[in-house]
Formats: C-alpha cells, sequence, structure tokens
C-alpha cells in the first residue's frame, strides 16, 4: 500500500465579492464619464440631470411647506379644543346656539322649516311635524351639542297631523 499521502485537490473558488464589486463600480463609474463627459452630448445631458434635481429639489420644499403646514393646523386645531373643554358649557350664546341648532336641522330633516326653535338660556324648545325618525335624529343631533341644557320637545309625528 501507499504511504500516507494526503492527496491536495484544487479547488476552483469564484473571485470574492468584493473585488466583483471593485470591478462593477469601475464599470458603473466609467460609464457615467462617458455618459457625461461626450463632447457632443454631455452639456444637455448634464443640464438636464441639473434641471431634475432641481426640480425634486423645489418639489420636496413645496410637499414639506404642506406637511409642516398640516402640522400646524392640526395642533392649532387640539389645542382650540383643549380650550372649548375648559371653557364653561354655558359660554354658549342664545344666538349661537340657534344658529347651530338651524345648520343642523338644515342637515337633518327633510323640511327644517316646519320647526319653530326657540332658545332661551341653553333651554331648546322645538315645536312642529316631524317624521318619526326625524324627530329621532334631530333629538340624537341637539343632545351633542355644548351648550344645550335642556330640550322642550313638542314635536308631533307629521303621519299623525296630517290624518
Amino acid at each position: 500500500m501507499a504511504p500516507d499521502r494526503q492527496i491536495q485537490r484544487t479547488h476552483f473558488t469564484a473571485p470574492r465579492r468584493g473585488v466583483f464589486l471593485y470591478v462593477l463600480s469601475g464599470v458603473v463609474l466609467g460609464a457615467t464619464a462617458a455618459y457625461f463627459l461626450d463632447p457632443r452630448q454631455s452639456a444637455r445631458r448634464r443640464a438636464v440631470v441639473r434641471d431634475k434635481a432641481l426640480s425634486a429639489v423645489k418639489r420636496s420644499l413645496v410637499q414639506s411647506g404642506k406637511v409642516l403646514r398640516h402640522a400646524r393646523n392640526r395642533f392649532g386645531g387640539a389645542i382650540y379644543s383643549v380650550a372649548n373643554l375648559v371653557s364653561s358649557a354655558g359660554s354658549v350664546s342664545d344666538r349661537r346656539l340657534e344658529s347651530r341648532l338651524r345648520s343642523i336641522l338644515g342637515r337633518t330633516v327633510e323640511h327644517p322649516h316646519q320647526i319653530d326653535l326657540v332658545v332661551h338660556e341653553g333651554r331648546v324648545s322645538l315645536r312642529g311635524s316631524l317624521k318619526p325618525h326625524e324627530a329621532g335624529l334631530v333629538m340624537q343631533a341637539i343632545e351633542r351639542i355644548p351648550g344645550v341644557r335642556a330640550v322642550d320637545n313638542q314635536i308631533i309625528d307629521s303621519s299623525i297631523a296630517t290624518h
């Protein structure tokens, strides 16, 4: 038998990734230099790249301005909401409360002119005729309005009132 000899085998190993990246970056750098240093087209190409970069900067400035404006408005709204919570509930004038109620009636009821609305010291008096489902919606909406202390609901069912 042969003496203990180890046979050394040589394996083919692929080039390391680092070498490949150096070669690739060299190719990209060379292509970029050729692209921008071409005697015929380079000035135009550089101008196009410059214009696109300036346009991107301007768009980002406009967008950041919008984001800042939005944040400022949200912050201001939050401050206003907190200040509104801290203020007393009775600070709403009857005139303002009546205009809020009429606005809600206009959005909630099909015929808001059929409702007589009187506000005195935060107490709301409603008279008129409405459909039953509309009367429920109106009451839910009125109860959520800040400054309403009490509601005197004298609304009658319009289906009963017409017969």
